[in-house]
């Protein structure tokens, strides 16, 4: 009987020491890269982009205003300006940008939705983990970019084992594909 509860005993420790990369595993740790805003550069004393921000609705839903026309003297100046009803979107430029008369805008959040796959290789010391996003907390301010809201988008996460545990490798060589 003794020999019966050593032997499960040893069992159970090696179980959960096992260092498998399991989904939940793999889920909380991609879950730590989430949420992630979605930005957008405005080039406010670009003609084009102007151009483009007169065939959206913002404009007419007060979150910005077009200058359609400018002097020789006012060349250079920004087209668009945002008023009080954007600054919700607005985020911080850094200086050199706005020199450039760039504004940076929210589009959108990305928020982790589920694990679809997982490939273990190398003895089970690396895995290709692919899972799904979803657009959340979209702004007005998409149609003047070139972001197109999927309902959800596919990911690929490659994960290494150390040894104090698993972690994502952000750029994997093609080292890390052979098993």
């Amino acid at each position: 009987m003794r020999t019966l509860l050593f032997i499960l005993a040893i069992a159970s420790l090696t179980a959960c020491s096992s260092k498998k990369l399991s989904r939940e595993q793999a889920s909380e740790i991609i879950k730590k890269a989430y949420p992630r805003t979605i930005d957008w550069d405005v080039f406010t004393a670009d003609p084009q982009v102007a151009a483009k921000a007169l065939s959206t609705q913002l404009e007419q839903d007060g979150y910005i205003t077009i200058q359609r026309k400018q002097t020789l003297s006012e060349m250079g100046n920004p087209f668009i300006s945002f008023t009080e009803k954007s600054k919700p979107y607005l985020l911080a430029t850094p200086e050199k940008d706005k020199a450039y008369k760039i504004q940076k805008v929210k589009l959108a959040e990305q928020h982790f939705n589920s694990i679809t796959g997982m490939q273990l290789l190398s003895n089970d010391k690396k895995a290709i983990v692919e899972y799904t996003v979803v657009y959340k907390n979209v702004t007005p301010f998409v149609p003047i970019s070139t972001l197109k809201i999927e309902p959800e988008l596919k990911r690929k996460a490659y994960f290494a084992l150390y040894d104090d545990g698993w972690r994502i490798v952000e750029k994997p060589d093609m080292d890390f594909l052979v098993q």
